[in-house]
């Protein structure tokens, strides 16, 4: 970056994962922000009337309402004078809102700005294209707009998926690969949870069923054995299935970030600074490659190279993308999603960002052998995103 402000994230929270009809299932996805925004806040003695900004990500909204970044902003205990942008950059909604914070920071515009995002997939609704013009006589088809809005490449009129396996053919990633990835993923995931490591990060969210404070998803029981008697999702002779793709989900995420020297002022220890970020696009076709280019652009840009990253903290849309980056940029297995990732967790959509944002952050708190970490995702349409976080 050109400009010599320094931006720091103050704190992070995030609610569990919760799996499509899951624990979650019954909270929509302004109230997972709400909950989210509230959290954060409730994590640091700044006063509501202090942030100057919001910006939050939310990428499959048919239905979801006006404004609905707006909404969980009126829902929390922010003043509803507080300025909010709603940010939709599909999986990269979060951290795309995240990198606009970090841009009006750095420009002086503002001081305090929270910036996350939040995702139902569970409240997704099925909707008839075209109806407004009726229908004289036979059947109409409902489209799902979980598919539609987040995992559906309509320039290309394919499944995200589908162009994986694409990639697949191209880098030949091996079945086997995949789904090794996924076991360590899910094993990880559960260690993690099991350490207590998210416990400081996670904002508990009350349903009809009681409090959900754990996250939901891992599988440390499954075998390499059970992974591969799953048949492919996208291809009769595919290698991608639910045990190597990440799942549906639901949740949200924010962190408070802020000028460095406004949040000394204000007597506020950050868990990190925000160095840098990067968004790349290419050919939508090649959605996966991107995030070898911007995690390149990133490191290169900084005069990094990967030996010099403690953790990447990389999405894990497909674990055919993770073991693709990983081997083009020699990323050591170790590093990458140290505490498991989207093939565990789950990726709900226009949240993964923020809440990635805020793990990176407090593994930077709380980890003494990690220094420095990306943390980012492929984006669909052909893009991906990556920040560069380091601690205090």
């Amino acid at each position: 970056m050109t400009d010599t402000r320094e931006t720091v994230l103050v704190a992070g929270a995030r609610t569990p994962h919760g799996t499509l009809l899951g624990s979650l299932a019954d909270v929509e996805a302004v109230e997972l922000g709400r909950t989210a925004i509230d959290g954060l806040c409730e994590r640091t003695a700044l006063p509501g009337d202090a942030v100057d900004w919001v910006a939050l990500g939310n990428a499959i909204q048919a239905g979801i309402g006006q404004v609905p970044g707006r909404q969980a902003v009126v829902e929390s205990s922010l003043p509803n004078e507080t300025q909010v942008t709603t940010v939709n950059e599909a999986s990269g909604s979060g951290l795309r809102a995240i990198a606009l914070a970090l841009d009006r920071i750095a420009a002086g515009r503002v001081e305090f700005a929270v910036a996350g995002g939040f995702e139902s997939m569970t409240d997704a609704p099925w909707i008839l294209p075209d109806y407004r013009r009726g229908r004289r006589h036979g059947d109409a088809t409902l489209k799902d707009s979980m598919i539609m809005d987040s995992l559906w490449d309509l320039n290309l009129d394919v499944h995200m998926g589908e162009i994986t396996e694409r990639l697949v053919d191209r880098e030949d990633v091996s079945r086997e690969a995949q789904d090794e990835y996924a076991l360590e993923s899910h094993r990880r995931a559960a260690e993690a949870i099991e350490s207590g490591a998210f416990d400081d990060e996670i904002v508990p969210v009350d349903t009809r069923d009681g409090t959900v404070d754990a996250d939901e998803g891992p599988r440390p029981d499954s075998t390499l054995s059970d992974l591969a008697a799953l048949s492919p999702s996208f291809r009769e002779d595919g290698t991608i299935t639910p045990g190597n793709a990440s799942k549906l989900s639901d949740g949200a995420g924010a962190v408070l970030l802020a000028d460095a020297d406004a949040a000394a002022d204000r007597g506020l220890e950050p868990l990190a600074t925000v160095v840098d970020y990067e968004l790349v696009y290419r050919d939508p076709d090649e959605f996966n490659e991107a995030v070898g280019d911007v995690v390149a652009n990133l490191l290169a840009s900084n005069d990094l190279a990967v030996a010099d990253v403690d953790a990447f903290w990389i999405n894990e849309a497909f674990a055919a993308q993770s073991v693709y980056v990983m081997d083009r940029l020699g990323i050591p297995r170790e590093k990458m999603n140290p505490s498991g990732g989207a093939v565990a967790f789950g990726h709900p959509i226009g949240a993964s960002g923020g809440m990635l944002a805020a793990s990176l952050a407090y593994q930077l708190r709380d980890d003494p052998d990690v220094e420095r970490g990306l943390v980012g995702m492929s984006v669909g349409g052909g893009g991906a995103i990556m920040a560069l976080l380091e601690e205090r």
